[in-house]
């Protein structure tokens, strides 16, 4: 290619032949250095598909495993980025409203295959728990078995544990490595274990994460400005999801005409259509909602139990089977607008949960690559990053104690993270193969008793 605009020749890659650059955004940035590739071409929407095909199918545990299993394979198996970019990219997640992981999701996925790839990798991250929810919506009883009654399930919990903290402890090795990160990684750690296991309202964890994150970044800005560090901090590359300042501001005009659009029909015009109904309150909820997960729940509670939509039976039901699934618990959409109004209405649901967060992560980011190499981002980002590493450090904490309750659970963890950690295997046969230990210490009924 020529251009006028293009007077200076990027040195080649000599092993992979690609275009590299040295500092500033990169495209999967890897280092000090990142490979260009084309953005949005069939090759990297192939390259996409085949890296997220199989997580849909193997992400268990709620939004932190989902983190850690990110991680493992884009951070470390596959290079796509570096930690300090990864962690970067969590705290934006968390600081905006929607599922953390899935954001995470498709801002990677973007940053390789562009808007496509974004919608392939979440489509596939979705897919495997929105059929077996609509399926199970429709009157697959036999899915709506509980988690403990299915001993192929067994083993994946725990392994999921495992992967967390795998991917705690590097994490936590990059990003904690003076005292006062220790220190904030610490305090965020033991003040969501706290609160988690007190009797406060979930409404208060709307505000915990990024307030944590918020603290954590203050914290560090002034204690650097007193206490500077020796070594200057390493320049590092952002997440680069190809999308211009302009486009940023497009999305986030989109997202709040919608939210517009949907509020002033329903409230305003009194429409009483099913889908609107259902797309208009599951919108609102992504739109407000801090924290994903278990956050979520009671708002939907309220919101389609109290219309009579879905019943408590069913509600709960739909509930136990979306925990036992892979994927984001905002999948439970699918389920309970399967349940009102079919397919079409699980469509709905899903749309109106899942897209705010992620037009918001896509948003936000090309705004935050001009602000990141700002003289006070630095000294805020270890505290944010830090904070971020105690809410890896605090799932795994509070799911060991729900997942591993018997001495087969143990083992299945103990296999997980020798496998990962030590043989380095992949992430997704690390999880098969805690699921297939699981499985088989089930059906023989061996280390059934409780710890």
């Amino acid at each position: 290619l020529h251009s006028p605009r293009n007077e200076f020749a990027m040195p080649k890659d000599p092993e992979k032949g690609g275009i590299q650059v040295g500092e500033g955004p990169g495209y999967g940035s890897v280092g000090d250095e990142a490979t260009v590739r084309p953005v949005g071409g069939f090759a990297a929407i192939v390259e996409v598909a085949t890296s997220f095909a199989p997580l849909g199918f193997v992400a268990f545990g709620g939004p932190m495993a989902h983190i850690g299993l990110l991680q493992t394979v884009f951070v470390e198996e596959k290079k796509w980025m570096t930690d300090e970019t990864f962690m970067e990219l969590q705290a934006l997640g968390h600081s905006l409203p929607g599922p953390t992981s899935t954001q995470m999701v498709v801002a990677v996925a973007a940053s390789r295959g562009g808007l496509l790839g974004a919608l392939v990798a979440f489509c596939l991250w979705s897919l495997p728990a929105f059929i077996v929810l609509v399926s199970a919506a429709a009157g697959a009883n036999v899915l709506k078995a509980e988690m403990s009654e299915i001993w192929w399930l067994q083993g994946l919990p725990p392994a999921a544990v495992a992967l967390i903290f795998s991917a705690a402890y590097k994490m936590g090795n990059k990003s904690c490595n003076d005292n006062i990160t220790r220190f904030l990684g610490l305090m965020s750690s033991c003040i969501i274990v706290l609160l988690s296991s007190s009797d406060v309202p979930l409404h208060v964890f709307d505000f915990m994460y990024p307030g944590l994150l918020v603290a954590g970044g203050l914290t560090t800005l002034v204690w650097y400005t007193y206490f500077p560090k020796d070594a200057p901090a390493k320049k590092t590359s952002g997440l680069d999801v190809h999308l211009s300042a302009a486009f940023g501001g497009f999305l986030v005009l989109v997202w709040a005409g919608l939210f517009a659009f949907f509020s002033y029909s329903r409230f305003v015009l009194g429409s009483d259509d099913k889908f609107l109904t259902l797309t208009e309150t599951f919108y609102r909820i992504g739109s407000v909602i801090f924290g994903g997960g278990q956050v979520v729940l009671p708002m939907l509670l309220t919101q389609v139990v109290g219309p009579g939509w879905v019943t408590e039976e069913q509600f709960y039901s739909g509930m136990a089977l979306t925990q036992a699934c892979p994927g984001p618990l905002f999948n439970f959409s699918a389920y309970l607008g399967a349940v009102r109004a079919g397919i079409p209405g699980a469509l709905s649901a899903c749309f109106g949960l899942f897209f705010p967060g992620c037009i918001l992560i896509l948003a936000v980011s090309p705004f935050w690559l001009k602000i990141r190499d700002q003289p006070f981002i630095k000294p805020m980002m270890a505290g944010v990053n830090a904070a971020a590493v105690g809410f890896v450090f605090a799932a795994v904490v509070m799911l060991y104690g729900q997942t591993v309750k018997k001495g087969a659970d143990a083992i299945v963890v103990i296999v997980v993270a020798a496998s990962a950690g030590s043989f380095n295997f992949p992430a997704p046969f690390a999880i098969g193969l805690g699921g297939a230990v699981g499985a088989v210490l089930a059906l023989c009924q061996v280390g059934l008793s409780a710890m």
